[in-house]
């Protein structure tokens, strides 16, 4: 049962950075003063703006969770859920489905896993790179919003700071 706690919590954590980085393009409310709607990014260019839009949060969000008293490595977890998720969803969001394999595939063969590093490859990275305790999860907190400059530079698109 604290299991299922623990990770409804952490979904929750993950939803709710999600939602806290408004839309790339949303449409102006109508003359009424009716709400507005956010759109879903249709282009490349687009999604690799709203990727960055999403991890940009980061930072953010880990401080608050500093202030919970949350561990390194719940933090570090969380930071990468979000990350992750942005992941899957901007694939998601591609309309050249040729293109999403060719990026599950790069990630297959550079990480082993078709959705890219998963939460323990990044430990053991870390572990290797010769990090220990506490340390290893702040590294990957701190890498958790970075975003790959090569594929930045592809779209034309300049990495979110901090929300």
């Amino acid at each position: 049962m604290n299991k299922i706690r623990q990770w409804l919590r952490l979904a929750l954590f993950a939803l709710l950075a999600i939602l806290a980085v408004p839309a790339l393009h949303a449409e102006s409310a109508p003359a009424s003063g009716g709400a507005q709607t956010q759109q879903v990014p249709q282009t490349n260019a687009e999604i690799r703006q709203w990727y960055n839009d999403q991890v940009a949060v980061i930072p953010k969000l880990d401080a608050g969770w500093i202030e919970q008293g949350l561990s390194p490595e719940r933090r570090a977890r969380q930071a990468y859920d979000i990350r992750h998720h942005a992941r899957i969803q901007a694939r998601a969001y591609m309309q050249d489905k040729q293109e999403v394999a060719q990026l599950q595939a790069r990630d297959q063969e550079k990480y082993g896993n078709p959705d890219g590093p998963t939460f323990d490859y990044l430990v053991a990275q870390n572990v290797r790179k010769g990090l220990q305790g506490a340390a290893v999860y702040e590294e990957i907190i701190g890498s958790s919003n970075r975003t790959n400059a090569e594929y930045n530079a592809r779209f034309n698109v300049t990495p979110t700071t901090g929300q």
